[in-house]
């Protein structure tokens, strides 16, 4: 491999390496928003449930694949 090779190979690296940082940083701020609706969503249920009563809203009206985790 020459120089300009190997220059090139270092270019190369770098543009992935900084796709890779992007995507990345895009990822963080796409979980952030749906943990941040997440727990919006559980707090409309809870607000569901203290405004209408303890029986009025349970488990058996959402997913079963819903679950509380702390």
């Amino acid at each position: 491999m020459g120089v300009s090779e190997v220059e090139e190979s270092f270019l190369l690296l770098d543009e992935k390496l900084l796709r890779f940082m992007e995507q990345l940083e895009l990822l963080e701020e796409k979980r952030a928003t749906f943990n941040s609706l997440i727990e919006q969503g559980w707090f409309s249920m809870s607000k569901a449930r203290y405004t209408m009563g303890n029986k009025q809203v349970s488990a058996l009206q959402y997913a079963s694949e819903i679950k509380l985790q702390f």
